[in-house]
């Protein structure tokens, strides 16, 4: 964007151009600056409180206005779930703020195709859960996991007695494993599928992400 100094009064405007992209600083209420890559710098006239009122804008503004109908729903709903944080740097807030809308249009188009009602909020929900699902890996944290699914730590699990397939009536616990510790258990988790002690070990690893 090209820093545009010009002071203007109100319905004034100045404009820097390229061969394909148009930015415009427009003095309203407030500045209003616009990057357009399908716009020229004239004007349209626009009435306003029921044709009593007759004002000149930049077509580019007035589209905008048309297309958006005078709220910016898609920035509103964002903002309820924004990945961005004030503590980033502004590419990365400008790459967490692409990838909001990323969800955002997949929202709409879930909406659109299945016809389902559900809230922004639950649909990136389960989103992060299928993407988890999907393309977790199973990863050592210097040697101390064997199964490290995150959804460990959201879903419901229960111990329930191992039953071998051989001799053996036990398994090695893997919160014991990671602690130096070899101790064996007749409990497991059948969802992890890993062994573990009742206590304290069962609640540790569906509590804990780095045990």
């Amino acid at each position: 964007m090209p820093k545009i100094h010009d002071r203007l009064r109100k319905g004034e405007a100045s404009f820097r151009s390229s061969k394909n992209l148009l930015v415009i600083k427009w003095a309203d209420k407030k500045h209003v600056y616009m990057l357009s890559a399908m716009h020229t710098s004239e004007f349209t006239t626009v009435s306003r409180h029921g044709g009593k009122k007759i004002t000149q804008k930049p077509l580019c503004v007035s589209d905008y206005n048309d297309s958006m109908g005078a709220v910016d729903k898609a920035d509103m709903v964002i903002s309820t779930v924004s990945s961005t944080r004030k503590s980033l740097k502004w590419y990365r807030k400008f790459f967490f703020h692409l990838l909001d809308i990323c969800v955002w249009n997949a929202y709409c188009l879930y909406k659109h195709k299945t016809q389902v009602a559900i809230s922004m909020a639950k649909f990136q929900l389960e989103l992060i859960r299928e993407i988890l699902e999907k393309y977790h890996k199973t990863t050592n944290y210097h040697q101390r996991t064997v199964n490290n699914n995150p959804l460990r730590l959201i879903e419901r699990h229960f111990p329930s007695l191992y039953v071998p397939a051989g001799k053996n009536r036990k398994r090695r616990c893997v919160v014991c494993s990671a602690n130096d510790k070899r101790r064996e258990s007749r409990y497991e988790c059948q969802n992890c599928n890993v062994g573990l002690c009742v206590d304290p070990c069962f609640k540790i690893y569906h509590t804990q992400l780095n045990y």
